[in-house]
């Protein structure tokens, strides 16, 4: 969809295999940009039913309201600028619209409301593609590709034009913004399958209106322990983190991929983990 801090766009093709096949339901507590179920082929889930979007965060939230209406989303962007690719000099009004909108919805009184739910999901995508890799975004200078690559908001509508992103769009069933707790309690049942993205250990700063702290960490496999549904849970390795899913009783899986940011031209290989409770 679009790039986000902790997004899963490269590395949901590792993931996705790992999902049973006869689930019916679906979800991500921890949904942010939704990453690996757009990564699925939805024709080998043939008793899937139900999808449900969550993230806490409300401006994600109320994005994937509009995700679902992807032609009155695409109508609604199509009215703001963007740099184009080619175009060497940023004009100063993208930049000071990007800076606008920032402030708008970072502002403690703004509320979300069904007057400017709309608007305010146009907003929030203009300042998701114009930082780097989605990192800090409501706090995030604004990105000068000076022309050089294809603008990601005119990437971003594309892909509301898609007809594979559409088929996807419109199989989401419900739109949350919970806690992961709630979440998981609500919709928990053996033909659940929930795919868990929380922020990883020491990095929980890194994302936007979303508290996170070791006691979630450790309720978070409280929680995953007492399910009826199955589960996969994505991490970086941490001390903590065999205590908490011992692989005696869990199922682990490790891959390396490169990460997306770079060291003074240096690519930075991690090892991704992916704990199954089946």
């Amino acid at each position: 969809m679009i790039s986000y801090i902790g997004g899963k766009s490269k590395i949901g093709k590792w993931i996705v295999p790992y999902i049973p096949t006869d689930i019916e339901t679906y979800v991500e507590p921890f949904s942010g940009m939704f990453w690996v179920f757009y990564n699925m082929d939805i024709t080998k889930y043939p008793n899937l039913n139900t999808v449900v979007y969550n993230d806490y965060n409300k401006l994600n939230a109320n994005l994937f309201e509009w995700v679902k209406v992807p032609d009155r989303l695409h109508q609604e962007l199509s009215k703001y600028p963007c740099q184009m690719k080619g175009e060497m000099t940023t004009p100063q009004e993208y930049i000071d619209m990007f800076y606008e909108f920032q402030k708008e919805i970072t502002d403690p009184d703004f509320k979300i409301t069904p007057v400017n739910s709309l608007s305010t999901a146009c907003k929030y995508v203009y300042i998701l593609t114009q930082v780097f890799s989605g990192a800090h975004p409501l706090k995030a200078k604004y990105n000068d590709y000076k022309g050089r690559y294809k603008c990601k908001y005119i990437t971003f509508m594309d892909k509301l034009k898609n007809p594979k992103f559409i088929e996807l769009f419109k199989k989401i069933t419900f739109i949350e913004s919970m806690d992961f707790e709630d979440v998981i309690k609500k919709y928990d049942g053996p033909k659940t399958y929930f795919y868990n993205d929380p922020p990883y250990w020491k990095t929980e700063n890194y994302y936007s209106n979303h508290g996170f702290d070791r006691t979630n960490h450790e309720r978070l496999a409280r929680i995953l322990s007492t399910i009826q549904g199955k589960f996969s849970l994505s991490y970086y390795d941490f001390p903590l983190l065999s205590e908490w899913f011992p692989e005696n009783d869990f199922k682990w899986y490790k891959k390396e991929f490169l990460k997306s940011a770079s060291n003074r031209g240096k690519k930075l290989v991690g090892v991704e983990i992916l704990i199954n409770n089946f």
